[in-house]
Parts: structure tokens; C-alpha cells; sequence
């Protein structure tokens, strides 16, 4: 089934995301690192939700990411728990883009853009 962007945002950028690799998650991870950690850090906390809406979040996140469990691997490395924490950060974004400046909600989602995943645009 593919999700319509326009009707679900975060649940189309999901279903994308679900689709990825464990080397492309490292590559969302090592873009998301590559960033001045000031912006990302400003732009977490500009991305705030309420309980319910952190709560609904976090649970299509690791719907959409624990199935890849055997694909991402069980290593030492925290490459499960590193793609849930990544597609988290996006997930608030695209949630809460009313609230965030351009530049917030892009150092959010880039480092999956950065992979060719297909972000939301805000508003869109």
C-alpha cells in the first residue's frame, strides 16, 4: 500500500524510510552527524510535541523501524536504537514543521534526504 503524501505526510516519509538499508542508515547517520550540533540541537527542542502527539509519534516510528531488525542487524554498534533515534528527529519535524523555521525542519530531515529519501515539504 503506498501512503498518499498529501493525506499523510509522516506516514508516506515512513514508508520511504522503511524501505532503507542498514548501509543507508548509516549514511542518515553519518550525515545527521556531519552537522553543526548547535542547529540540530536548537532545532529538537523547537520541534516539541505534546505527550499524545510524542506518544503517537514514537509508535509509528518503531512500527515502521523494528520489522528491520534482522535487516539492520543486532550489533554492538546501536544500529537499531541510531535508526529509530534518526527517523525520530525527522518524524517530529515533519509533525511539528508549522512551528520550525525552514533551517530547522531541513537540518532535521536532510540527513535522510541525503540518502534519496523524499522529504515533506512543509506546508505541502
Amino acid at each position: 500500500m503506498t501512503v498518499d503524501p498529501d493525506d499523510d505526510p509522516l506516514g508516506a516519509f515512513l514508508e520511504r524510510v522503511g524501505g532503507l538499508s542498514a548501509e543507508e542508515f548509516a549514511r542518515v547517520r553519518a550525515a545527521g552527524r556531519a552537522l553543526t550540533p548547535a542547529p540540530r540541537i536548537a532545532a529538537r527542542k523547537a520541534a516539541r510535541l505534546s505527550a499524545a502527539e510524542f506518544a503517537a509519534v514514537e509508535r509509528r516510528v518503531r512500527e515502521t523501524i523494528q520489522p528491520l531488525q534482522t535487516r539492520l542487524g543486532v550489533s554492538a554498534d546501536g544500529a537499531l536504537s541510531a535508526a529509530v533515534n534518526d527517523t525520530l528527529f525527522a518524524a517530529h519535524a515533519i509533525v511539528a514543521a508549522p512551528a520550525l523555521t525552514p533551517e530547522q525542519y531541513d537540518v532535521l530531515v536532510s540527513p535522510f534526504a541525503a540518502v534519496g529519501v523524499t522529504v515533506p515539504r512543509p506546508g505541502a
